[in-house]
């Protein structure tokens, strides 16, 4: 099922998750919260593939984008109209266990996974080391 999944998600164009895993592993942290699972989203990914491919591409490491832009103004530049939006960012990391644990061994990238304001996700990786998850809720 997922390998059809992920084809119907590139076929309509969208990014697709870096692994469909990463999503079963945030909710998994979600479940032992007591929170509601998150969703895939192609606008949010679009966000974190934009911002993902800038930074593998331009030798940097930031929230902010180098023309300024913060994941906001990135959400919305893909469509996404959020009232909730917050972004974790990791370099190095060779693979989804390990870009997850790091992200849940660190207090502010694991608040932001189990954020009961989040509803929605896209989680991608550019250039095999730089991972851009990017968590929202829509108005």
């Amino acid at each position: 099922m997922r390998p059809f999944f992920l084809s119907i998600l590139m076929l309509a164009g969208m990014p697709a998750l870096a692994d469909p895993m990463g999503l079963e592993r945030v909710n998994a942290l979600r479940d032992v919260q007591g929170l509601k699972p998150l969703v895939y989203d192609g606008r949010l990914a679009q966000a974190a593939q934009t911002h993902a491919s800038d930074m593998a591409e331009h030798d940097y490491f930031s929230h902010k984008g180098r023309d300024g832009t913060d994941v906001g103004r990135r959400a919305a530049m893909a469509g996404y109209q959020w009232c909730f939006v917050a972004e974790n960012i990791a370099k190095g990391q060779q693979s989804l266990d390990e870009v997850m644990t790091g992200w849940t061994d660190s207090p502010g990238h694991y608040r932001n996974m189990v954020d009961s304001r989040a509803e929605e996700m896209g989680l991608v990786q550019a250039d095999s080391e730089v991972w851009v998850m990017v968590l929202g809720a829509p108005c």
